[in-house]
Order: C-alpha cells, then sequence, then structure tokens
C-alpha cells in the first residue's frame, strides 16, 4: 500500500505542469550555457574564484585585502593559482581591460550558492573550465526551480486559476534575460529561487495559516535569501507585513486579549528567531574576519572609489537609466554588450506596456465589483499584493541609491528578486480579460510562444557575438562603462549605447 501511495504520488508530480514549465526552462537554460563563451558573463571570473576556494582549498569564499593600501585594494594573489591563469587566459577574448577582472571581489558574497556549487564540482575534475560549467550548471537548476516556485506561489495566490500559474511561470522559463543571469555562474540565480520560495510559502502561509503556523518557514526562507545574496534585505519589509497580516488573522476582540498577545509573540519570535538562526552565523562569520557583520563594507568603498556613479542632477541621467534598464529586461548579454536589434526593444516595451495596462484595467474592474458588492475581494491576493508592493518599493529605492552612490549599473537582474509579481503583472490583466477558458489558453499560448522565439533571437545574437567565433567586440575599461558612450561595431549593437 505504502508502494502504491509513493508511485501515485510520483505520477502525480510528473504531471504537475509545474514542473514541465521547469524542465523546458532547464532545458532552455543548458542551451544558454552551451552557447555562452566561458567567462563572458558580469563577473563571471570572480564567481568562479569563489567556487574554486570552497572546490580545491575546501573553505568557505574569503576575500583578501592589501594590508596598509589606502585604496582599501584586494589582493591580487592569492588562492589558486590555476584559476588566476585560467582567467588572465580568457581575459583578451573578453571585451573588458581592466585589470579589476583579475580580482576576487565576488568572494565576500554570502555562500549559498559557492557552496552548492563547489560540492558538486568535487564530482568532476578540478580544472579551472570543467568547474566554471558545472557553477553553470548548478545555476541552470536554481533558475528551473525558481520556475517550479513561481507556479507554486501562483497556484496558492490564485487557486482557481491554473492558467494564470502556466503563464507566470513561462514568463520565467522564457525571459531571455532571466534565461542568461541562471546560465553563467553567478549567485543571482539562488537568490531568485529562494526569493521565490519564500512567496510561495508567506502566501500559503496566508491562506493556510496551520500550514506555517509560527512563521518558522516563512522566517527561514528569508534566512536562506540572506545566504544566497544581501540583496534579500529588500525582503524584510514584505516579511513584517506578513508577520502583522497574520497575527491579525484573529483579532483581539475575537480571541482575548492575553490570548493574541501570546499569538503576537508566538508569530513574531517564530519568524525572527528562524531567520536568525539560519543566516545569523554569517554575519558573526563576518564580524570576526572583516570587522563588518555584512563583510562588504571595503568592498563597496573600493567599487565605489573606482566606478562612475549616476548623476541625477543631470536631466538625462534618470532617463538613461530608466531606459538601459529596461533593455536589460529584456536582454544585454554578454557584459552588457551584446544586443539584439533595436527594434525587438521597442516592440517589447510596447507589449510590456500594453500587458501592465490590461492588468490596471483588470485590477480596475474587480475593484469596481467589489465596489458594486457584485463580488468579494480575495483578501490573501489583495495582502500579497501590499508585500509585493513593499518589497518592490524598498527595491527600487536601493537601486537608485546603489546607482548614485556605489556604481552606475543599469541592470535588471537586480530586479529579479521580484520576478514572481513582475510576472503576474504581464499576464494577470491578459488573463483576467480573455473572459473563457479557451481564449486565456490561446492568449497564453501565444505569450509563450513569442517569448520562445524573443529567446532564439537572443540565443542567435550571443552566438554570432562570441568572442570565439569572430565576432567584433568592442574592448573598454570596465570602470569606465558609465562614463562616457562606446561604440559596438557588432551587427546586433551597432548603435550607440552607455554601458552599465
Amino acid at each position: 500500500m505504502t508502494i502504491e501511495f509513493a508511485r501515485s504520488r510520483i505520477a502525480k508530480f510528473i504531471r504537475h505542469p509545474g514542473l514541465k514549465l521547469a524542465t523546458a526552462g532547464l532545458l532552455v537554460r543548458l542551451v544558454w550555457m552551451a552557447v555562452i563563451p566561458p567567462l563572458d558573463a558580469p563577473d563571471e571570473p570572480a564567481h568562479l574564484k569563489a567556487i574554486m576556494q570552497v572546490r580545491k582549498q575546501h573553505i568557505l569564499p574569503t576575500a583578501h585585502y592589501a594590508p596598509g593600501n589606502s585604496a582599501v585594494r584586494m589582493a591580487r594573489f592569492f588562492g589558486d593559482s590555476e584559476t588566476r591563469a585560467y582567467v588572465a587566459k580568457l581575459l583578451s577574448t573578453l571585451p573588458v581591460t581592466d585589470e579589476y577582472i583579475l580580482l576576487p571581489y565576488k568572494s565576500v558574497q554570502p555562500p549559498l550558492y559557492y557552496l552548492a556549487a563547489g560540492l558538486v564540482a568535487q564530482l568532476a575534475p578540478a580544472d579551472p573550465q570543467t568547474v566554471l560549467y558545472v557553477g553553470r550548471l548548478v545555476a541552470a537548476l536554481f533558475g528551473a526551480g525558481t520556475v517550479y516556485f513561481c507556479w507554486l506561489a501562483t497556484r496558492e495566490l490564485a487557486p482557481k486559476s491554473p492558467i494564470l500559474a502556466v503563464a507566470s511561470a513561462g514568463v520565467v522559463a522564457f525571459l531571455p534575460e532571466i534565461c542568461f543571469t541562471s546560465a553563467h555562474a553567478a549567485n543571482d540565480s539562488a537568490l531568485n529561487l529562494t526569493a521565490t520560495a519564500a512567496f510561495y510559502y508567506w502566501i500559503r502561509g496566508l491562506r493556510n495559516p496551520e500550514f506555517d503556523p509560527h512563521l518558522l518557514r516563512a522566517g527561514a526562507m528569508v534566512g536562506l535569501a540572506f545566504l544566497s545574496k544581501l540583496t534579500a534585505a529588500v525582503l524584510i519589509p514584505g516579511l513584517v507585513l506578513l508577520v502583522i497580516f497574520r497575527i491579525f488573522q484573529m483579532p483581539p476582540s475575537a480571541a482575548g486579549f492575553q490570548n493574541w498577545l501570546k499569538r503576537f509573540l508566538h508569530i513574531t519570535a517564530g519568524a525572527t528567531m528562524s531567520l536568525i538562526l539560519v543566516c545569523g552565523w554569517w554575519f558573526v562569520r563576518n564580524e570576526f574576519i572583516y570587522g563588518d557583520p555584512s563583510g562588504t563594507a571595503l568592498e563597496l568603498r573600493m567599487a565605489s572609489g573606482e566606478f562612475v556613479k549616476a548623476d541625477f542632477s543631470k536631466p538625462q541621467t534618470a532617463g538613461d537609466l530608466v531606459h538601459y534598464t529596461l533593455e536589460n529586461l529584456w536582454g544585454r548579454f554578454g557584459w552588457n554588450d551584446i544586443t539584439m536589434p533595436q527594434g525587438v526593444y521597442h516592440f517589447c516595451n510596447y507589449a510590456a506596456l500594453t500587458l501592465l495596462c490590461l492588468s490596471v484595467l483588470a485590477a480596475m474592474g474587480v475593484l469596481g465589483l467589489w465596489v458594486t458588492r457584485r463580488r468579494s475581494l480575495d483578501v490573501v491576493a489583495c495582502q500579497a499584493s501590499l508585500i509585493f508592493l513593499a518589497i518592490g518599493l524598498t527595491l527600487l529605492i536601493g537601486y537608485i541609491q546603489y546607482n548614485a552612490k556605489i556604481a552606475y549599473q543599469p541592470q535588471a537582474r537586480y530586479f529579479f528578486i521580484i520576478v514572481l509579481p513582475g510576472a503576474l503583472l504581464l499576464t494577470g490583466g491578459l488573463y483576467a480579460l480573455a473572459w473563457t477558458k479557451t481564449l486565456r489558453a490561446i492568449a497564453v499560448a501565444a505569450l509563450l510562444a513569442g517569448l520562445t522565439v524573443l529567446n532564439g533571437s537572443a540565443i542567435a545574437a550571443v552566438y554570432r557575438a562570441g568572442p570565439a567565433r569572430g565576432g567584433v567586440r568592442a574592448r573598454t575599461t570596465w570602470r569606465h562603462h558609465g562614463r562616457r558612450r562606446i561604440d559596438f561595431a557588432s551587427a546586433s549593437a551597432r548603435h550607440s549605447v552607455k554601458m552599465g
């Protein structure tokens, strides 16, 4: 009986649309893995060095700083000499010449991705190129997991709308920039997975309080996000709102003040303590090693001294930041120097604007039905929307501050931590306004087909521009990317662009 039950559960799991979408997303990412030349992705040399510390030195990634250097320069020579030589050899094939690329600046980042990649790499030879592709494979698996949890979270958010779950997960599976980001060695895909999984646990806990009565799972997932990347700090306002919503699911008047106060303490302590237990050790370690809980204070100080910043006193700066961030949302590849034709970006922007307008119209329609008392509001969906809004605003403020104070980096990957609400914004209105099941299926199929074509166009652009395949690539000093305009000669980027 037990074996039969296990078989039925496995068969049911295999039939899940979310698993099929995650598998499709993984296959697309494997294609991207093969197309992207070694180290031809933002920060990949530094990410490789961090993985190699785990693989060969069997330690958590750690960056050393040159003593007595007023510029807070990282020490160049430490760790594995074979990896240093590999990166130096391939540097001539990349569109960057700055010696900053040779530094281990990502070794101060939280360790979850590097530990996962380094442990898997124990099964493979220790040469740098093999380990690089192991790191890419682990990132691709994290990316596929993000697709699956996006489907799960949407099913919890809108239980009666399975097609909406397919649409939102499909966007995450096939949007080119997301595929690119989770197909090269980097810790972004680990952050995106843990954040999306956290949203699933949060929404499920709101829908069914017995699933996570004291928010232990909710807090632990945020802790894992912190161990993936410190950008997870933007999740804290969402977690605070979650705690408030869960506490007031049972008002004091209904439970009695004493019982309500006990509930308040249990939920608050559960979310806080589980978060601290999962990631607190990392901040304590950093305090001992670097004298800074985050471990990144010296890195940020160095970056702020090396890189140009966004000057918002100039009228065009905000417009440029929006413009190039939107381009990056659809896809800027390599070291942000490989682009698709400008017409593709214009079409994607107009299509996204149309889809967002449809979502606004759908939201206004739902609000109108609620005002006229023809339909009740889904409280959990409203609460989740407020949580997403709080996180999104926090992230936007942090993004602007980072560009203004640390470095000008118009890169949409920083927003992929909220890829779930972003996908829902793009697909929610289309789903709601297609009033029959057949129309919804056709609309979602057309959307996913369009993303697949866009993905193919992006892969072709990267393949043509690959340095090992004879593509013409402009070379520039990385630290000056935001200071001047660079004319790229490749067929996919003949327009003048300002690099981030």
